[in-house]
């Protein structure tokens, strides 16, 4: 697809503009601007689903994590982030990073999402690729640095609420052999994808719930005193528990993936995205303790 395409529609008044961009043979953005929609919501329709299908659905991990994260915020906390990247929340800013894929100027930031234990190894910083944990920590460092401007300070946030989710999807921290599951092609009730899709996508999806009806839920199911248990602040911790959890993607007889897969993984895939939430949130509570503005 070019990366620029002008069409015109006979069901509009205006022109519109869809502006596609590639990555990885994966469609990273796009944009539909400048349509009058009228009344005609069937020839509508199928626009609209262009436009989801472009996006995908796999931000709702993420945003499910910084929602979850937004709730525990202290106060004091919320208003320094919120002095830094304005009103936006976190749960609109945790796709920032995966949208940002598609500009040149970060194809530095390529394997900054995941890290490698192979396995029967533990994590240790710079022995494997992935810089994951890495720029987890050098961004907790520098977002409420007295050292920062006000736009790396704005980044180290942004990159911190999407890493911390990807630190605890269990096939980002890969074994080095499969890319986190990339290659290991299985279908979802007989849908032809691959491992990785499925825990960044499709075990989320099946739930058909909004992010925060989920967020919403998994603070239901999880009580405080558990969630306090999670906070050992060391990631490269986290990283190592990523690594055990990761058996149990692995865990199926056939490669058509339904409801036994979905029975096993559930409870891991929940409480993954509940323990990135509140971790995020202990990361930022802490960070922002000292007032450096």
């Amino acid at each position: 697809m070019p990366t620029g395409i002008l069409k015109r529609r006979g069901i509009f008044n205006k022109y519109y503009f869809i502006i596609c961009l590639k990555n990885f043979f994966t469609l990273e953005k796009c944009f539909i601007s400048n349509f009058s929609l009228h009344n005609e919501m069937k020839q509508i329709l199928p626009i609209l689903t262009l436009f989801s299908t472009l996006f995908g659905w796999g931000n709702t991990g993420h945003r499910i994590v910084g929602k979850v994260a937004e709730d525990r915020l202290s106060n004091k906390a919320k208003r320094q982030i919120k002095n830094i990247i304005g009103h936006h929340d976190l749960a609109y800013i945790s796709i920032w990073a995966d949208r940002i894929k598609s500009d040149p100027n970060w194809n530095h930031a390529y394997d900054w999402h995941w890290a490698t234990i192979p396995d029967g190894e533990v994590y240790e910083i710079g022995k494997y690729s992935g810089k994951l944990v890495d720029k987890i920590n050098e961004f907790s460092k520098n977002a409420n640095s007295a050292d920062m401007s006000l736009e790396e300070k704005k980044q180290a946030i942004k990159w911190l609420i999407h890493l911390v989710g990807d630190l605890h999807q269990p096939l980002h921290v890969g074994n080095g052999k499969d890319r986190g599951g990339n290659d290991i092609k299985v279908k979802w009730f007989g849908e032809d994808t691959n491992l990785h899709e499925v825990w960044d996508e499709k075990l989320i999806e099946h739930q058909n719930l909004s992010y925060t009806e989920y967020a919403h839920f998994l603070n239901l199911e999880f009580n405080e005193s558990e969630c306090i248990k999670w906070l050992v602040k060391d990631f490269e911790f986290y990283a190592n528990e990523s690594k055990k959890y990761r058996n149990v993607c692995y865990n199926f007889e056939t490669n058509n993936l339904t409801y036994n897969y979905l029975f096993v993984t559930k409870p891991i895939l929940d409480m993954r995205l509940m323990q990135a939430g509140v971790r995020l949130a202990d990361l930022f509570n802490n960070i922002f303790h000292t007032l450096f503005l």
